[in-house]
């Protein structure tokens, strides 16, 4: 969806995604480990893909960028908005490999679902044997739902966990958040002078 929503973080910022950014999705997304679906493997098929995106309501892809000097190190996106039950859910959800973009990340995703597009619930599936993610959508204090689902993954069905965030619990999240990401902006900002 074209949108112009931002959001602005301690160390990182999300700004909408756009054409000029097809070979950085390309690039994270084939170095992104086993857990990420692959999707387009060339600039010319990503820009096909973020055409059709552009035309879809409802879907919300951001690159993560590092306030210090505008890095792009990491995606994410908040997508099949359903305006009326006003809930969506969040993945695509990549970090460049030694970036400390991810806990801002999250932060930033959830403060867009809960404080700019005013949503009651949002729903995230990783992959089972992503133990590392699954443990940090945990820590973060989201919902596990009761039994795994099953999506699919490169065009193969496999088992996922989902974890859920409502409104109620957005404060206590962003709590713990929150401090992680204000230190680690910190520590950035040490390591740049």
């Amino acid at each position: 969806m074209d949108h112009d929503v931002t959001v602005r973080g301690h160390g990182y910022a999300l700004r909408p995604v756009g054409f000029d950014d097809a070979a950085l999705i390309v690039a994270l997304r084939s170095e992104g480990g086993p857990y990420i679906n692959r999707g387009a493997r060339t600039e010319e098929e990503q820009r096909a893909w973020l055409a059709r995106y552009l035309e879809r309501e409802g879907d919300y892809y951001f690159v993560a960028e590092r306030l210090l000097d505008g890095s792009a190190e990491g995606l994410a996106a908040i997508y099949d908005v359903e305006a009326g039950a006003r809930r969506g859910e969040w993945g695509r959800f990549v970090v460049r490999q030694g970036a400390n973009a991810a806990i801002e990340t999250a932060l930033l995703v959830y403060r867009c679902a809960f404080e700019m597009l005013a949503l009651e619930s949002l729903v995230c599936r990783t992959l089972a044997a992503n133990a590392q993610v699954v443990a940090f959508h945990d820590s973060c204090g989201l919902v596990r739902a009761s039994a795994e689902v099953e999506v699919m993954h490169d065009g193969i069905p496999v088992r996922a966990v989902e974890h859920w965030l409502h409104r109620g619990g957005w404060p206590a999240v962003e709590a713990k958040l929150e401090p992680v990401a204000q230190r680690l902006a910190a520590r950035m900002t040490r390591q740049h002078i």
